[in-house]
């Protein structure tokens, strides 16, 4: 049988299709991108276009199937114009209903940002189980002409809906994380810059000296521009401008800035919106392309997406120092990057790149090649086809839930078999054999637990210093894996996971009574918020600690805080993005709360691919904790490092067998046949509360 590939549908409308503006080109662009990682894309374009460049109502454009959903001319009279939307969200909404039963290889990417299309359409596809990866190129919120429905749809309501978000700056992907955490903890995030066909624009440069281009339709950039060229005329330096896009709606207002300025209007040359060649030949003649950037918030939110463009052709750039674009154009090395909102800087930068033309061109060379490397579609294929796929697998796969209690009745007989089974692993001698082990030079046994009841914890940590193990806290791990102090005989570390709100009453007195060391891994998101663990049933009740019981906690003797991530996210499934905001995030969030330094971090459920490594090195951890079945010695990787398991509500001997690590060697080839034979859950451990999926990488993808 076939498989069927994944198809993407672009839903968007205002701004015609496939020219007419940059949301367009963005729209090409990632069509074009998923196209080439195999990935099926349509456009349906609700409404009339406004630009007269666009002629056709359907058809193919670089591979890109496209439709209106109603007539392409908007008509002057308003009630037909009104008649005209009406049938183009009728259309749009059979059309989409069409789409139902290929729902689980379908996402809608909603490039409409703002008003009640967005509302409507998100509900629709929900309505109808597609799932909906909404487009964020702008932050609508930052910027003057938002409206009061749009600042509310950006509080809540659209990232309710929303299955994915494509983000097209950090700014804004720190923005929807935190969105994310409040509202959609199973939100899928991407950042995708600006991105362009490299090789359409990276041609040789035509001459025609002293004249500056701008592309857009942003009045206010325009008249930015304009003055600046005034400067730069009253410098004694002979220029123009050519404003590509923008047309006779604002031809009487340019020109009537031009004059109160100085410029001459033989100077202001204006093309309207032109074709691909025509937009290309542009920028290849300009001397340089501006690009301002005022110092507001659309401003630090945004990547302009003719920037790519800009950058492709090998021409100067000179533009604002604000915004995404800092992170690789650097003033006078790549790019000409001005003081935002300063016409008279804006104007220098202008004056340099005509005082030294040979600067310039090497300017303009080293920003091409930014462009190739950060910016050329080609290079973000394999990450945006993966981020439809995740979308669709997490709308069509959520997370399944499971219940807090488990019937005595099944404990009574799941523990009964157990039991025998580490009976019989102690009669034979594994745990005595293991625990010489464990009790010998350069060895530490790592243990950790999730919800123990009080009496198996006491009698756990009783059988341990009855036979010989010294308690070590995590500094002093770290200090031994660092080769800053030897393990002591017998070392033993303690440590918690997911910060259930039982550990202040079941743990805590017992270990301070004891005076035994512990760390506890906080899910910082869940512990800030709700306290609700989205993977247990539960009614209004807290699963987790606070935050204040969290700190009153840690201010005590003995107990250290180590991360858990955000909100608990496997790091195995997450983007580079994800993983970055969920590891720096809740260490953060941790060293805010405590005021001290937070070292450790433990994978939730143990699973990893290795791309954690660098983004734990970079957030500044010392430690890395998982669920391998094995004990710590000194050639250990620190961001690897094993623990054996406990579960919640196993009997006594097992708990033994799992403190010296020979439950699990016995246990598993059981649990493999039991698997094999068809069974959905793992009876033998999963109903005790212990994480046993593991996920060890290639060698090659955990090295430094």
């Amino acid at each position: 049988m076939k498989t069927q590939t994944n198809r993407v549908v672009c839903v968007c409308g205002g701004f015609g299709f496939p020219l007419g503006s940059a949301s367009s080109a963005r729209i090409v662009m990632i069509g074009r991108t998923l196209l080439s990682a195999g990935v099926q894309f349509h456009v349906l374009h609700c409404g009339p276009t406004p630009v007269a460049v666009n002629t056709q109502r359907s058809g193919v454009y670089q591979g890109i199937s496209f439709e209106y959903t109603t007539v392409l001319k908007r008509p002057e009279n308003r009630l037909l114009r009104l008649l005209v939307y009406a049938l183009a969200v009728t259309t749009l909404t059979f059309r989409l209903m069409q789409m139902w039963p290929e729902r689980k290889r379908t996402l809608v990417h909603l490039y409409v940002m703002m008003g009640p299309l967005n509302f409507y359409i998100g509900w629709l596809c929900r309505i109808l189980g597609i799932p909906v990866a909404q487009e964020l190129c702008e932050w609508w919120p930052g910027v003057d002409v938002c409206d009061r429905f749009t600042h509310w749809l950006h509080k809540r309501s659209m990232f309710e809906r929303a299955t994915g978000v494509l983000v097209i700056s950090k700014e804004i992907e720190r923005r929807v994380m935190t969105k994310k955490l409040e509202v959609n903890r199973s939100l899928v995030v991407h950042r995708l810059p600006a991105i362009v066909d490299f090789e359409r624009f990276a041609t040789a440069p035509a001459s025609e000296p002293a004249t500056f281009t701008y592309c857009g339709t942003w009045l206010n950039d325009i008249c930015f521009c304009i003055e600046a060229l005034g400067i730069v005329q009253r410098a004694g330096h002979p220029c123009r401008l050519t404003i590509v896009g923008a047309g006779a709606e604002y031809r009487d207002e340019i020109f009537k800035f031009a004059a109160e300025k100085g410029v001459p209007a033989a100077d202001i040359i204006l093309t309207g919106c032109v074709d691909e060649a025509s937009l290309a030949s542009c920028y290849r003649s300009a001397i340089a392309l501006l690009l301002p950037m005022r110092d507001d918030d659309q401003s630090r939110t945004r990547m302009p997406n003719k920037l790519a463009e800009y950058l492709a052709t090998g021409r100067p750039v000179v533009a604002g120092n604000i915004g995404e674009l800092t992170a690789f154009l650097y003033d006078g090395e790549n790019a000409y990057l001005a003081e935002p909102g300063s016409e008279q800087d804006f104007a220098d930068k202008m004056i340099a790149v005509l005082d030294e033309p040979a600067r310039a061109a090497r300017i303009g060379a080293a920003g091409q090649a930014a462009c190739k490397k950060y910016l050329d579609y080609t290079a973000h294929t394999f990450q945006l086809a993966h981020f439809v796929h995740r979308c669709l697998h997490q709308h069509t796969s959520p997370r399944e839930k499971r219940s807090v209690s488990v019937t005595r009745a099944y404990l009574t007989l799941r523990n009964w078999f157990c039991g025998l089974i580490a009976l019989l692993l102690i009669a034979a001698g594994y745990v005595r054999r293991a625990r010489s082990r464990a009790l010998s030079a350069g060895v530490v046994t790592a243990i950790y637990f999730h919800n123990p009841n009080r009496r198996l914890f006491r009698r756990c940590v009783s059988w341990l210093t009855r036979h010989g193990y010294t308690f070590i806290s995590d500094r002093d791990l770290i200090e031994i894996l660092q080769g800053a102090r030897q393990a002591p005989p017998g070392a033993v570390w303690l440590s918690f996971d997911d910060c259930f709100k039982e550990l202040a009453q079941n743990v805590i007195p017992e270990a301070r009574e004891r005076n035994i060391p512990v760390t506890l891994f906080v899910p910082t998101g869940i512990v800030g918020s709700d306290g609700f663990f989205p993977w247990l049933s539960h009614t209004r009740n807290r699963d987790a600690l606070t935050v204040d019981e969290l700190l009153e906690i840690a201010q005590g003797p003995g107990v250290s805080l180590g991360s858990h991530t955000v909100t608990h996210a496997i790091t195995r499934d997450l983007s580079l993005a994800e993983l970055r905001f969920e590891l720096c995030e809740s260490k953060r969030m941790l060293e805010v709360w405590t005021g001290s330094k937070t070292a450790c971090f433990a994978y939730p459920v143990g699973q990893f691919n290795g791309a954690e490594r660098r983004c734990l090195i970079d957030c500044g951890y010392a430690l890395a904790v998982t669920t391998e079945n094995d004990f710590i010695t000194t050639s250990t990787d620190p961001l690897l490092v094993p623990r054996f398991s406990i579960g919640d509500n196993i009997s006594f001997p097992e708990a033994i067998c799992n403190m010296v690590g020979v439950w699990r060697p016995a246990i598993d080839p059981l649990v493999r046949l039991l698997q094999r034979f068809g069974s959905a859950s793992d009876p033998l451990w999963r109903a005790s509360g212990t994480d046993v999926v593991r996920s060890r990488p290639h060698p090659t993808q955990i090295s430094s």
